[in-house]
């Protein structure tokens, strides 16, 4: 049996391109469950590359590649929001996007990045980590879960023009 090393590390400008592929991924992912809760970026993976290539400069994110036997395997993105009287929460890390390429999955990197996104957020000064996730993506759910995280509110949507 081999044994696959994994590798969690913060981003570099060189990954964005494979940032930029695993991001166009998961929205085509989010679009499959719902394509009128969620919508592609018009120029795809440009926009995710410049997205992300600003995201790299700001000092309240962290942008996370994991790797399998040194080739890139999935991604994820933390970021400090500020408090939010909508919301009825203070200032809290968001896991905003999490991806392992399919080919990586059940290798344990999606957990490996959402231990390194734990300790991005406590590195951030966050005392929390809170992330969306599709009813969809039971799979999600279940990594999720199994990372100590809870559900918290439900997101819901009514269509004005049906």
């Amino acid at each position: 049996m081999v044994h696959q090393r994994i590798r969690v590390r913060r981003a570099r400008e060189s990954d964005l391109s494979t940032i930029a592929r695993f991001a166009q991924a998961l929205a085509q992912l989010h679009v499959g469950f719902d394509a009128r809760r969620f919508v592609m970026p018009p120029r795809g993976e440009a926009d995710f590359a410049d997205f992300f290539r600003a995201e790299l400069a700001r000092a309240d994110t962290v942008l996370l590649v994991g790797e399998l036997d040194s080739r890139s395997a999935g991604y994820a993105f933390v970021r400090i929001e500020p408090p939010s009287l909508e919301d009825l929460r203070g200032a809290v890390a968001w896991l905003h996007d999490i991806y392992v390429d399919p080919q990586s999955r059940s290798a344990g990197v999606g957990r490996q990045l959402i231990e390194a996104a734990k300790e991005a957020a406590r590195a951030l000064g966050s005392h929390s980590l809170m992330v969306g996730v599709s009813p969809h993506n039971a799979a999600a759910w279940h990594v999720f879960e199994r990372s100590g995280m809870r559900p918290t509110m439900v997101e819901m949507r009514l269509e004005l023009d049906a």
